[in-house]
Parts: C-alpha cells; structure tokens; sequence
C-alpha cells in the first residue's frame, strides 16, 4: 500500500513524485515505457527551453489560452524563479535567450532529466519502468491500479500525469483522458497545438526552407479577418511552420472545425508600410528601368520565391521595370504586403508540440491540483485543458502543476 501513485514519468510527474516523497509520503511513480522524460527530451530541440524569463504571473499567463487563468495559483506559489532555483540548488545553471526563453548553460535536456530523475530517487520515492496502467478503480478510500503485466497497486491518493496525445511514441497516448471520464470528469476535445500549417498551394516544394526573420501573417476566415501576427515563419514542404504560424494553429484548426475557410495573408515587407514600399519600389524602377522584374523582385523577397509570386498577378518575368503599368505597379505592392495561401489544415495532434484541451479545469482545485469530483484523485501536466505559446511556458504549467499536486498530499 502507497500513499500517492504517480502515472506517467514526465516533467509533471517527476516533479509532484519527488515532491510527494520529499514531504514523506511512501511514493510510487509508474511509466508506462523504459525511462523517464522521454518529451522533455526533444523540447526546445533537445535544448530543453525549461521555462521564460516572464517576470510577472499576469503577463505569464497572457501567453496562455483562456483557461491559462487557472494557473494562478500553481504560479504563485512556484513561479519560473523558484523552478530554477530548484535546478541551480541541485548544480546546473541556466541562460536567457531572445524573447525570454530560457535554456540550461549547457544545451542539453539530458542534464534538466538528470537532476529530476535523481531528485526522484533520492526523495525515496520508488519508480517502476514498463508499468502500462489498464485501469483505475476505487474502493472505498483507496485507489487500485491495474497494470497490463497484470500487477496491482493500491494507493490512498493518485496524481494522473500521463500528458495529452502530442508525440505519442514519448508514451502520450491519451490514456489519461480515458481515466478521467471513467471518474466522470468532462474532456475537453483534444486537439493540436503548436504545430504547422498545411497549404493547398501547389509551388511549396520550390519554396520548401525559405524563411523569414519577420513576415506579418494574417489569418481570413472566410472573408472576415480573426488573427493577426508578425515573427519568424520557414515555408516546408506541407505548408508553412514557425513560432509565428506554430501560435496560431489552433486559432486555424478551431476556424476549419467550424466549417470555415480559411486563408492566410503573408505580409512580406512588415517592416514597411504601403506608401513606404511603394517608395522603395519607385527608387528601383528609377535606379534600373531596364532591369527585368524577376532581377528587381529579389531587393524584395528571396528570389525562389519571385516566379510564382509574379505568376499569381500573372506578370511576363521578363518585362523590364521601364514597361511595369501602374495597374502592375499595384498589384506587385498588394501581393507584397498581403499574399493569400489557401489552408487545407493544421499538422495532425500526434505531431503537435502540445495537446489543446484535456481535463476541465472547473473540476480541479487550482490551489491543490485535486478533482472536485473524486476525493484523493489529482492531475498534473498536460492533461489539463491548459495551453501556452512556445517559449517555455507549457513546461513551467507541468512543473508548477506538478510541485502543487505533489505538495498537497501530506
């Protein structure tokens, strides 16, 4: 008999087992594959960006979804300084990189894993690998989980963090939201976050690896404009990815679910506006009239990029800027500052970098992590209908989750 059981052996997880053990608590942590962190060690491209440099909880939770509210609690009483100074205790420091993101000194997430897993044991806690849980039941006061090598484990209080459906083969298959629907607990739909765009436009594989440090993207459903956004975006080979594109996918995919079309509209040049463009266009049809216009379009995008940009409008590649109409003229400045992509969809879940939706934050205690609906019972991580941009944010809401969930068992 334990008292807590911990499912799933991930950033949550090891933090809220580490910490249930820490208080005292007999501690059991069961993963269902062979080794802890399995995703944290691909975030941040195996750098592991632990956390943002956010100084406050309000703007922290701005880079949230509406239910990143919830966090508040969690954030106040374990916040991105305490995270690292839970690492840095333990002899690994970090660095802060553009736009807050924070990183170990060392640019590996081995060593983030390293000082979880032996936070872990050295809390006394027990951890068990190749433990698949078939299913949960209680009896009484006491939780009996089974597992498919066909062991039983008792516990007086369970911590479910068994992440969302993102990266399945790190071992998030969505078993966690099975479990708490079974203890009649409301699943939010889950759905890709963070992932790329899928277009229907038929040049991307002439424009697959061109990228952008700074392209204004504005998303059209249907007519109407619904997001706009400006940051670094790559074209690929299904479509277009990048912060700015992987930030609003699910605005995309929850546009497409409604049955809306959806396009995008690349501004090229945002650093300019139109009659600032148009200027600069007009310095170079007066610097070179007799230049073509496929030679003169690459002062303004990258040149793979200039033949099919101008077979949109369609203008002869060849004209020399002297013969550009104004009718032209106008249209190379509208493609410039608004060129449409049409949408087929979003990078399926399984490729996600995080889960949208999961367990109903009205049915959890925000303070304690524990169910409203089944006493002794807690979640922590991803399966939570919690969701943030990239750059730390969603490993801060699994650490901060799970320090709270694991600190509120004594």
């Amino acid at each position: 008999m334990f008292d807590v059981i911990v499912i799933g052996a991930g950033p949550a997880g090891m933090m809220s087992a580490g910490r249930s053990a820490e208080l005292g608590n007999k501690t059991l942590l069961l993963e269902k594959t062979d080794s802890s962190g399995k995703k944290l060690l691909l975030s941040g491209n195996s750098r592991c960006n632990i956390t943002n440099s956010c100084e406050s909880v309000e703007d922290f939770i701005n880079n949230f979804s509406e239910s990143g509210k919830f966090l508040r609690n969690a954030f106040s009483a374990f916040f991105n300084k305490e995270l690292l100074r839970f690492f840095r205790k333990r002899g690994l420091d970090f660095k802060v990189e553009p736009g807050g993101k924070v990183f170990p000194i060392t640019d590996k997430a081995d060593d983030v894993l390293r000082i979880l897993v032996k936070y872990v044991k050295d809390s006394r806690c027990q951890i068990l690998y190749r433990k698949e849980v078939s299913g949960i039941v209680k009896q009484g006061d006491i939780f009996e989980i089974a597992t498919k090598d066909n062991s039983t484990y008792s516990a007086k209080k369970v911590i479910l963090a068994t992440g969302g459906l993102s990266y399945p083969r790190t071992g998030s298959t969505g078993f966690g939201f099975h479990i708490a629907k079974i203890f009649g607990h409301t699943v939010i739909k889950p759905k890709p976050g963070l992932t790329g765009i899928i277009l229907k436009n038929n040049f991307l594989k002439e424009w697959q690896g061109v990228s952008f440090e700074d392209a204004g993207v504005s998303v059209y459903s249907g007519d109407k404009l619904i997001h706009k956004d400006h940051g670094e975006t790559i074209f690929t080979h299904f479509g277009i990815s990048g912060p700015v594109i992987l930030h609003m996918s699910r605005i995309v995919y929850d546009s497409l679910d409604s049955g809306k079309k959806v396009f995008l509209s690349v501004d090229f040049k945002p650093g300019l506006n139109h009659h600032e463009l148009g200027l600069a266009f007009q310095e170079e049809l007066k610097n070179n009239p007799s230049r073509k216009i496929i030679n003169s379009l690459k002062e303004f995008i990258p040149y793979r990029l200039v033949k099919r940009f101008l077979e949109s409008i369609p203008i002869d590649p060849d004209k020399k800027l002297t013969h550009i109409s104004k009718e032209e003229t106008k249209a190379i400045l509208g493609k410039l500052k608004g060129f449409k992509l049409i949408v087929e969809s979003v990078r399926p879940i399984q490729e996600a970098m995080v889960t949208c939706g999961g367990v109903s934050v009205k049915e959890i205690d925000p303070k304690t992590m524990e169910s409203k609906i089944v006493k002794g019972f807690y979640f922590a991580g991803e399966v939570i209908d919690v969701d943030g941009r990239t750059g730390g944010y969603n490993l801060q809401a699994a650490f901060s989750t799970g320090w709270i969930a694991g600190g509120s068992l004594s």
